[in-house]
């Protein structure tokens, strides 16, 4: 998908204001502030990711462009400083995703906002589901405007297969009235194995019971909407569940992710040691001589260095508890068996990242490993001490080797 937005405006304060913003931000901008402009710049390409668009311009006072861009299924954000009502619900009867009245600053925050998840929302899913066939379809065309992936359930035991099938999926929209379980009934269900950090529930439905709303939230739905319902409603609600589950997702791995390499952090990796139950055994791999790579290289080829270590590790001991204790250093949990099978995993590994070069602007980068690995019924403070004590010996016997013993 493009990375460029159509930016249509005639101010050029306000559209130079807009531009600024929006490549601030990353996005190129293609420039227009007539519908001549726009249509002879659709004419040349229409691989634009999103429009930004004001409602009118000096030959298209009553938004004659509109139609123009949308006819070639650009998401589109109406911004203009017209916000009667009139000209709002003709604006939201057109399928845009967004309609922002230039009326305060917060239009302009407002507005990059939308376009920064237009970007995100490819490959967010949604599921949806009611047992009315017109309104999964209707839910579905609004969903697909902000270009979210979404997916249907007519009830609620397969809505229920397709989560468990599925931890991809990041928002339930959810009628209350269906054949077999109600909605409550299901989002109850859904929270026995869905947390709030990883799916967030809306329930719809057009109930008058005025307690439908708490029996919703108190069964574990994050908003309730009522329907019918305005555009603007349904996808500000959508979007603030949306962005919820993904600041806590991010606060989630803030605190259990290292940020240089992507990897588990020491946190993380005593929290999930604390749920083995059979024998394991660790391994703690060092970097030979990694102050020599930052004096040479540089402290960026030192991080870069350390993100290839990470990438190496995934990839040969995928499946395992890997971290990132701190500095140069990495652990690795392992079955615990034969030293001798134990040995041999390390030492391919060993021998494999011995054995590799990385071009740099500044010459080749190469590194080698010293490992030290320890196994056996103890806890995992006694055998982490051994496996340092065995690191700090390869390291005392040359380096670039594996010492278990």
């Amino acid at each position: 998908m493009s990375n460029t937005i159509l930016l249509v405006e005639d101010n050029t304060a306000v559209l130079r204001t807009m531009q600024r913003i929006i490549e601030n931000d990353g996005f190129g901008v293609v420039c227009a502030t007539t519908k001549q402009e726009v249509a002879a710049i659709l004419q040349q390409s229409t691989d634009f990711m999103a429009c930004v668009l004001d409602y009118s311009l000096p030959d298209a006072a009553d938004g004659e462009a509109l139609p123009l861009v949308l006819q070639h299924k650009i998401p589109t954000i109406v911004l203009t400083a017209r916000s009667d009502m009139e000209t709002r619900e003709k604006v939201l009867l057109q399928p845009v995703v967004d309609y922002v009245p230039k009326d305060t600053p917060a239009a302009f925050e407002y507005t990059i906002k939308m376009v920064r998840r237009i970007q995100a929302n490819p490959g967010i899913r949604v599921l949806v589901v009611d047992d009315s066939s017109t309104i999964r379809s209707y839910l579905r065309q609004l969903l697909q405007r902000h270009r979210y992936e979404v997916l249907e359930a007519s009830e609620a035991d397969t809505a229920l297969r397709m989560l468990r099938d599925d931890p991809s999926i990041r928002l339930v929209l959810s009628d209350h009235d269906m054949p077999g379980k109600s909605g409550v009934v299901m989002v109850s269900e859904i929270r026995r194995f869905r947390s709030n950090d990883e799916l967030a529930i809306i329930g719809v439905s057009g109930s008058q019971d005025p307690a439908m709303t708490a029996r919703f939230i108190k069964a574990g739905a994050d908003d309730y909407l009522n329907k019918p319902f305005n555009h603007e409603e349904f996808f500000c609600r959508v979007t603030r569940n949306i962005e919820f589950v993904e600041n806590l997702r991010a606060l989630s791995r803030a605190a259990h992710e290292d940020p240089l390499t992507g990897l588990p952090n020491r946190r993380f990796f005593f929290e999930n040691v604390l749920k083995q139950t059979r024998p394991f055994g660790v391994a703690m791999v060092d970097i030979d001589h990694f102050k020599a790579i930052n004096d040479q290289f540089g402290h960026d080829m030192g991080d870069l260095a350390l993100k290839l270590l990470a990438d190496l590790l995934y990839g040969r001991f995928m499946g395992k508890h890997i971290a990132r204790f701190g500095g140069e250093e990495f652990v690795i949990m392992l079955q615990a068996g034969h030293e001798r099978d134990m040995l041999a995993e390390l030492e391919a590994f060993r021998e494999q990242v011995a054995q590799m070069a990385y071009p740099t602007a500044r010459g080749e980068l190469r590194f080698t490993l010293s490992i030290g690995a320890a196994a056996g019924p103890q806890d995992i403070g006694t055998l982490l001490k051994l496996a340092d004590d065995r690191l700090y010996k390869a390291k005392q016997q040359g380096r670039n080797r594996v010492c278990i013993d």
